[in-house]
C-alpha cells in the first residue's frame, strides 16, 4: 500500500488497483499537486470526509457523482450530502464505532473543532472527527482539523499506531508545539505534519516540528512529505 499526500490534508492511499481519498481538497488548494482529472482517472472506491469546510470537503461531490465512490463521514455532514447534493452512495458514523467496509475498517474518533453549512432550508452542524483507519494490518490516523486534547492519549492505550497525520499549521488547529505533544501520547511509528503553509496565516516550521518531537517522542520518525514522496506500509 501507497501513501500519497496531496497538499494541505488531502491524503491518497493506494493498494493495488483503487485508492482511498480523504478530504481530496483540488481546486483552489495552491499545495495540490494533481487535478480533478488525475483522480477520476483512478479507481476511487472511497472518499473519507472529516467536516464540511470548503478545504475539506473540496472535491468530494463531483469526485463521488463520478466514480460512485462510497462516501464515508459522519452523520451530520452524511445527511447534507444525501439531502442537499443528492448524492446516494454515503455511509454514516458516529464517533468511535468500527465500521467494516471488508478490506479496511474505519472509526471516528474525536476533535475539537467545529463547522456549519448552511443550505435554502437547513443549517447542519456537528463537531469535526479524525479518523483511525485499520487496512492489512496497519493502522493510520488522520487527526485532519483539531487542537490538542486530552483523549489523545487513549490512542496509544488502544492501538499501535503505524502512521499519523497531525496538523501542525496554528490559528486553526493544533501548531507545532501542541502537535509533538500529541506525538508524544500517541507515540506512532511515523508522524506526518499536515494542514500548514497553504496559506501564509497557516505557516509552520517542519524542522522545528521534528526537533521537538524527538524530544517528545525519540522512537517516532517525523516524515515531511514533498508531492513527489510516498509512503510504503
Amino acid at each position: 500500500m501507497k501513501i500519497l499526500f496531496h497538499g494541505h490534508s488531502f491524503v491518497e492511499l493506494s493498494y493495488s488497483q483503487w485508492s482511498i481519498l480523504i478530504d481530496p481538497y483540488i481546486n483552489g488548494n495552491p499545495s495540490c499537486d494533481v487535478t480533478f482529472d488525475d483522480m477520476i482517472a483512478k479507481n476511487i472506491v472511497a472518499i473519507v470526509v472529516t467536516h464540511g469546510h470548503d478545504d475539506h470537503i473540496g472535491e468530494t461531490v463531483e469526485l463521488a457523482q463520478v466514480s460512485n465512490a462510497v462516501v464515508i463521514t459522519t452523520y451530520e455532514l452524511g445527511k447534507y450530502l444525501m439531502n442537499e447534493k443528492w448524492l446516494e452512495n454515503v455511509s454514516t458514523h458516529g464517533i468511535w464505532w468500527w465500521v467494516d467496509y471488508g478490506d479496511y475498517h474505519i472509526k471516528f474518533f474525536q476533535a475539537w473543532h467545529g463547522w456549519w453549512i448552511t443550505s435554502y432550508t437547513h443549517g447542519y452542524t456537528t463537531v469535526a472527527a479524525g479518523v483511525i483507519l485499520s487496512i492489512w494490518w496497519k493502522t493510520i490516523y488522520h487527526a485532519w482539523d483539531t487542537g490538542l486534547f486530552l483523549d489523545m492519549k487513549m490512542l496509544k492505550k488502544l492501538y499501535d499506531i503505524d502512521l499519523a497525520f497531525l496538523p501542525i499549521g496554528d490559528r486553526y488547529t493544533m501548531w507545532i508545539k501542541d502537535a509533538s505533544i500529541a506525538t508524544g501520547w500517541i507515540k506512532p511509528k511515523r508522524v506526518v505534519p499536515i494542514h500548514y503553509n497553504t496559506w501564509e496565516k497557516i505557516s509552520a516550521d517542519t524542522d522545528k516540528f521534528e526537533k521537538l518531537v524527538g524530544k517528545e517522542s525519540s522512537n517516532t520518525k517525523v516524515i515531511v512529505m514533498e508531492w513527489w514522496d510516498e509512503i510504503k506500509l
